[in-house]
């Protein structure tokens, strides 16, 4: 008898801690849960309100807001302003997150930007470029507005160029003026014109 109530009692007790283990391990997935949970739904509701802010200011919601510009020479230039084109059928040109309009660079997201450029005269000794010539980037505002960003000249070189970085508004246009009479390169090495998003804009000081 005492070996028969033993051997109950153990198979009493294995009962129990199985019942015990699978216990265990459903309060453990239950906490696993609920934790993982709690995390996640901040996080998801950052996420949606950077998303929707994005939307609001009028940006793209796409992550990469950059272009690579080579010079546009199936027209002849009736002005100072020089076309740029991008794609993929151009090489190393490229643009993504941005608009061209006609021929200049239109912002589709407010924020910090990168700006570079550079053009190199197509026919020209040091010797020979004396007078004021100049290389300008500018903006046009949603509002058309015009503001000058920055102005290079020559001064007897017959390459310039130039970076800066600047608080673009959504819908800007960038443009590059060159004086008309002067003809620029269409070498992709050689003449160039880019921007790149860095950050979004800093907080308004009241």
């Amino acid at each position: 008898m005492a070996s028969g109530d033993g051997r109950k009692k153990l198979r009493i007790y294995f009962r129990c801690s199985l019942v015990g283990f699978v216990i265990g391990l459903f309060a453990g997935f239950l906490v696993s849960s609920l934790v993982c949970y709690f995390f996640y739904q901040p996080l998801s509701k950052v996420h949606l309100e950077l998303e929707n802010n994005g939307v609001n200011q009028g940006g793209s919601k796409e992550a990469i807001h950059t272009a690579h510009l080579l010079l546009n020479r199936t027209g002849s230039r009736q002005d100072d302003t020089l076309q740029w084109q991008g794609g993929q059928s151009l090489g190393r040109s490229f643009i993504y997150g941005f608009t061209l309009v006609q021929g200049s660079l239109q912002t589709q997201h407010s924020g910090i930007y990168g700006i570079y450029v550079q053009v190199t005269l197509a026919t020209c000794r040091d010797t020979e470029v004396t007078d004021v010539r100049t290389l300008t980037i500018g903006i046009l505002s949603a509002q058309g507005r015009h503001s000058s960003l920055l102005r290079r000249h020559f001064q007897g070189r017959c390459s310039l160029s130039a970076s800066l970085q600047v608080n673009l508004s959504y819908q800007d246009t960038l443009y590059v003026n060159l004086t008309h009479s002067l003809v620029p390169s269409p070498n992709g090495d050689e003449t160039f014109f880019g921007a790149s998003w860095l950050c979004p804009p800093p907080p308004v000081e009241y």
